[in-house]
């Protein structure tokens, strides 16, 4: 899960996110899909398919001209996937909290934590009366400062998890 971070317009809160998108990484389609993407739901839809069919077209292809040698060429496209859906973890929630914002999503009155964290990830500039107000720079810094220690814990958390898999896939 990425940080979080609350947007209104007309009356409506609704939840943006920065940072790596874990949930994209592992659960793909319904990541939009729940959100009520549309577009993001398409992307992930061709991303998907691509992924689904791409390798039984290879296979059909080494049948077809019985070159047995070639299977290798799956576990290479295989892992390619696997690199691509990190890419879009760290792709999709830049792409919907930034299409949110072109949309008129605001930041809530008073969210000094969602200000702080939209802007120390370049998603709004800093205003002018901001950068001139010395304490309300120091808890943005200290806002930006927790969230991206705690994205940094997830990521090892999962690397740990990660290399624990590999070594009981390894030892069994």
């Amino acid at each position: 899960m990425a940080v979080k971070v609350r947007l209104e317009k007309d009356g409506y809160i609704k939840d943006g996110f920065v940072g790596f998108s874990w949930t994209s990484l592992f659960f793909t389609v319904w990541v939009p899909a729940f959100r009520l993407n549309f577009e993001g739901f398409i992307i992930f839809c061709i991303i998907s398919l691509i992924e689904t069919v791409l390798p039984f077209f290879i296979i059909a292809t080494i049948i077809h001209t019985q070159n047995i040698d070639n299977l290798s060429s799956i576990q290479i496209l295989q892992f390619s996937f696997y690199i691509v859906n990190f890419i879009v973890g760290f792709w999709y929630n830049r792409y919907y909290t930034q299409k949110m914002l072109k949309d008129g999503w605001k930041l809530l009155e008073n969210d000094d934590y969602s200000s702080a964290i939209l802007k120390g990830y370049r998603y709004l500039d800093y205003t002018e009366s901001e950068i001139a107000d010395q304490e309300k720079m120091q808890r943005y810094t200290e806002f930006l400062a927790e969230a991206k220690r705690k994205e940094r814990n997830k990521l090892i958390f999962f690397l740990l998890f990660f290399v624990l898999i590999i070594c009981l896939a390894i030892f069994f």
